[in-house]
């Protein structure tokens, strides 16, 4: 795809413009959404580049699990809402009932919805390529290559302007890097997202940013995924390892294919936390991500004595947080949601809150635990999620049936991160700052 239209910069000549070597958001009158972003890689080697990102969109006509109104950005219509296919094309019913994914039946195309291809400016080695972007936050990559144009072969880049140093030390590769563009009230419609977008805004809390870093805890090696893993740490601004009362401690899982690095970069943890703890919505709290896709998922056997034996106690020996179920909190996205479950159901009683999102329960569960009736359930996905309609739904009712205690939030969205990015915020403020449960923490 190409995008032909040129919208006038505010703020920014025509020559400081054309020049410009880094990824910038400008405003712009003539953007539909009021806002645009202008992607930027210097490659003097390079003859072709695309930058790809999760921003199509839908409409509410339009919208299922197996379709999307696909809605470029510059097609942005003011009720329009992200919408990211799967392309997966089996029904709910059929993953319930344990069938397996089906390759073949998978729509590769859609791996290359949202690409674009970019433009050499002029006389400099310098590509780019500007489009609309409504209020949110949006991964992208560059493309430097597509071989026959098959998109299961492309070779891609994060945006080197925008990576996460950090990361980079641990030798996790960054997949994508993160742009954040700004709510405009002349040309888009309010809603949870654009709130927490206008909550965001630069300079908005400025100078009170939490601390983003790796570390690497030791494991038991017969979990075949060797001696030594990572996790990744947020400390909340003003951390204070003296203070009288422990900090509450959350742990987030990604989903398959992810890593340790998915939530602090893809996710913005680390900037909704830090917006949410300035707004006084939560409480400051620690927060800590893992890596699940190295043990293949394999819960009772790997995943969750990972997690209880050696990460947990690592966290409780090294940081000022919580050793009680009421401070210590658990969520998970998509296969992260299915191990939500399952902590949820075999030792829940480790945690006074778990969120199971675009996923939930797989298998027959014991209900009747007495444990469950003290752990508040959070789940959700979003509203066109085949995840969360085959587990979410299935587990809502089975946790209704039971009389246990569980809330739920359902997004406009398919299974992607800006769905996930509002779960957080919700389970955060919703559930755990306003839990009257949490004692401990002084709420």
């Amino acid at each position: 795809m190409k995008c032909s239209v040129k919208y006038r910069i505010e703020g920014c000549t025509e020559e400081e413009f054309r020049r410009l070597e880094t990824t910038r958001v400008f405003a712009s009158e003539d953007s539909p959404t009021g806002y645009v972003a202008s992607f930027r890689y210097k490659a003097p080697k390079q003859e072709k580049m695309w930058v790809i990102g999760d921003w199509m969109f839908s409409d509410i006509f339009h919208s299922s699990c197996w379709e999307s109104g696909r809605y470029w950005p510059h097609q942005w219509r003011k009720e329009y809402f992200p919408h990211t296919l799967l392309g997966l094309k089996q029904t709910p019913g059929e993953l319930k009932k344990g069938a397996a994914i089906d390759p073949s039946a998978f729509d590769w195309e859609i791996l290359k919805l949202g690409m674009y291809e970019m433009e050499k400016e002029g006389d400099t080695d310098i590509f780019s390529c500007t489009i609309p972007l409504p209020s949110g936050t949006f991964n992208y990559r560059f493309v430097l290559d597509l071989p026959e144009g098959n998109p299961l072969k492309m070779r891609t880049v994060p945006d080197p302007a925008h990576c996460d140093f950090a990361l980079a030390q641990t030798g996790i590769r960054q997949k994508y890097s993160q742009v954040k563009a700004p709510f405009c009230p002349k040309r888009q419609v309010k809603n949870r997202e654009s709130e927490l977008g206008c909550k965001r805004e630069p300079g908005c809390g400025a100078g009170r940013k939490g601390q983003v870093h790796y570390v690497n805890y030791e494991t038991d090696e017969s979990f075949g995924a060797g001696k030594w893993q990572t996790a990744g740490i947020y400390l909340p601004y003003g951390y204070d390892a003296e203070r009288p009362k422990p900090y509450p401690v959350l742990y987030l899982s990604h989903g398959g294919g992810g890593d340790a690095g998915d939530w602090m970069t893809q996710g913005a943890a680390p900037e909704l936390m830090d917006s949410m703890i300035f707004h006084r919505l939560s409480e400051p709290m620690v927060v800590v991500t893992m890596d699940n896709q190295v043990f293949q998922w394999e819960s009772g056997g790997k995943c969750i004595p990972n997690l209880t034996r050696w990460l947990m106690p690592f966290v409780e020996a090294h940081y000022h947080v919580s050793r009680k179920a009421e401070g210590r909190s658990f969520a998970g996205l998509s296969a992260g949601g299915c191990l939500a479950f399952d902590l949820y159901e075999s030792v829940g009683y480790l945690f006074g809150h778990i969120g199971i999102w675009s996923g939930g329960r797989r298998f027959e569960a014991d209900y009747n635990k007495e444990f469950l009736k003290d752990v508040e359930v959070h789940v959700g996905g979003g509203r066109y999620d085949d995840g969360y309609l085959t587990f979410g739904v299935a587990l809502e009712n089975e946790l209704a049936r039971h009389k246990l205690p569980f809330t739920s939030y359902t997004p406009l969205g398919g299974h992607q991160w800006s769905v996930w990015r509002e779960l957080l915020e919700d389970f955060v403020t919703r559930v755990l700052s306003q839990n009257p449960r949490n004692l401990e923490i002084g709420l």
